[in-house]
């Protein structure tokens, strides 16, 4: 018989809480800090600080859950752990199996995400948490279920892995061919590749040319760190200017095919505007560059600035702070490019697209189409239909 219980009936939600600031160490001593779901990667606990004076604790096989910023994130415990004010702990009793509570906790993660509060960032708390209803069948049909789901899960992360080795094998097909290409090639730098007639080398608009009182919502389009953090080129948050506006800032124009490097924020990350580029410009965050295809085509740029060991070798001797942070436009200008024929770079391109338009898309095809089978699945386990 299914019975319909609050999740803190069930469940002990253990509330995290910060400790004493003095107590953070990268040397192992005490126990390792779950502060936050960005402690978390893909459902397993990847702590970056250890606290010498933990206050609440989760142990092995507690499910930790994100409360705060990404609410309804989750990992499992494999140790004991120190936990933060941006998650809860939360350990099953007697009744509730641990992998049946997992699975329902993505069922309902959007339902807890809704109760977030908070101006800076969202947060929930414990009551949000416990108040959660949760359909318990008996513990043998729970285990059926929780078998079920982690068979189809497994059958996703194999998709999901199997996406990354795409990405890898990408990323071996430009080692392979140019890593040490500066060794054979003749060295240039960005400046000498931009096209000048079609814009060159460009940051966005500063201070009052472009304020965000000004975005509109529709009209041109304004490019982001959003559009390119993945480093490929993806839409985000949509943001436009109105034509008039543009008329003042048109030297801004982002033309497909420009090579958009992020230069604020999270910088280092590149991606090519696509084909299909509508009429956009872009913000003060982006460098953006419009190569002269004669010598330099934009897929070997973009991979150049990623993957090639003389730019990252360049890029971390220039930057300034801990994650680029001093990157501009005249750093990148000045980047050295090994510079190999234009036969020898479409070679590249084409052996990337056959991976990227092929083998990658019917990975990711076949991986999404999993994905949302699975959803399905889920919904139907706890709507007891399986």
């Amino acid at each position: 018989m299914t019975v319909v219980q609050r999740l803190d009936n069930v469940c002990h939600v253990i509330m995290g809480q910060a400790p004493d600031g003095t107590s953070y160490n990268d040397r192992g001593d005490g126990l390792p800090l779950l502060a936050g779901p960005g402690d978390f990667s893909e459902g397993v606990p990847r702590a970056k600080k250890w606290t010498s004076a933990p206050t609440k604790r989760c142990l092995a096989g507690d499910i930790v859950l994100g409360i705060r910023a990404s609410i309804g994130a989750k990992a499992l415990a494999d140790r004991e752990y120190c936990l933060g004010r941006g998650v809860v702990g939360l350990r099953p009793k007697a009744g509730l199996d641990a992998r049946y509570l997992w699975h329902w906790l993505t069922t309902i993660a959007q339902e807890l995400a809704a109760k977030g509060r908070g101006a800076t960032f969202k947060q929930v708390n414990k009551e949000d948490v416990g108040e959660l209803r949760l359909a318990l069948p008996p513990i043998d049909e729970q285990r059926r279920v929780a078998t079920i789901l982690d068979r189809a899960d497994s059958l996703c992360a194999k998709r999901r892995q199997t996406l990354a080795h795409v990405d890898e094998l990408a990323q071996s097909v430009f080692l392979d061919m140019f890593a040490d290409s500066d060794a054979r090639w003749p060295r240039v730098c960005v400046a000498d590749l931009v096209d000048n007639d079609a814009g060159g080398a460009r940051t966005g608009p500063f201070g009052s040319q472009l304020l965000h009182s000004e975005f509109v919502d529709e009209g041109i389009a304004v490019l982001g760190i959003d559009n390119v953090v993945t480093n490929k080129f993806t839409w985000a948050k949509r943001r436009y200017v109105t034509h008039k506006k543009y008329a003042s800032l048109s030297r801004y124009t982002v033309h497909p095919g420009d090579v958009l490097i992020t230069i604020m924020g999270t910088c280092g990350r590149a991606a090519i505007a696509p084909d299909d580029l509508p009429t956009a410009i872009n913000t003060k965050h982006l460098c953006c560059l419009s190569l002269d295809r004669r010598q330099c085509l934009p897929e070997y740029l973009h991979s150049y600035f990623l993957l090639h060991p003389l730019a990252r070798k360049y890029l971390s001797q220039k930057a300034k702070g801990a994650i680029m942070s001093g990157l501009n436009m005249q750093i990148i200008k000045a980047l050295p490019v090994a510079l190999p024929p234009l036969s020898v770079q479409r070679s590249y391109v084409e052996r990337k697209n056959h991976l990227d338009l092929g083998v990658r898309r019917a990975c990711a095809s076949q991986s999404d189409e999993l994905q949302t089978l699975f959803a399905s699945l889920q919904q139907r386990a706890f709507a007891g239909e399986l």
